[in-house]
């Protein structure tokens, strides 16, 4: 199984972000685009939103490093439905082909994901607080194709909220902290 970021314990006693950010122009185009910090994070920060607006608590910090595979993986985006109506179950018994490729997808993104949250918390789009990430300073969705991958973040936030324990998403997925 593939491991995800644990406790979060790490976020903070890391370098100062700005000296662990790879140098933008050592970058190739697409993954400068794709994974841009600024974008992770904004779909890590509307994924906490989600998780938040059914938990009224915030998102435990591991289910972050699963929220931006899911979302950014145009072909797994596009099968999500429109709302919750659809369980997380259901829906990943459906697509055997993108769960199969998941573990593979999350261990890429781990350092992304973790540009993301630093940057995502330095704009003050997050909060991390007792091992769980708060949203704050997020809006409506905008239009387009950055619109569909906040509320897609949305979504997989609010699924997340359904579990009693963050382990249950960990094991759909074929991971673990």
């Amino acid at each position: 199984m593939t491991e995800v970021p644990g406790d979060g314990a790490n976020l903070i006693d890391k370098r100062d972000e700005d000296a662990n950010l790879t140098n933008w122009l050592e970058r190739p185009r697409v993954e400068s685009t794709l994974l841009n910090p600024a974008l992770v994070g904004l779909c890590v920060a509307y994924g906490a939103k989600g998780y938040e607006a059914r938990r009224s608590e915030g998102m435990p910090w591991v289910l972050a490093f699963l929220i931006p595979p899911l979302v950014l993986h145009r072909p797994t985006r596009l099968t999500l439905p429109r709302d919750t109506r659809t369980h997380f179950v259901t829906w990943s018994s459906r697509n055997p082909l993108l769960i199969a490729g998941f573990p593979r997808r999350a261990a890429a993104m781990t350092e992304p994901t973790r540009e993301g949250i630093r940057m995502a918390m330095r704009g003050q789009r997050l909060e991390f607080m007792n091992a769980r990430l708060h949203a704050s300073g997020t809006t409506t969705p905008p239009n387009g194709e950055l619109g569909q991958l906040l509320k897609a973040a949305q979504l997989i936030g609010r699924w997340f909220a359904g579990f009693d324990q963050p382990s249950t998403a960990l094991a759909l997925l074929g991971v673990r902290p």
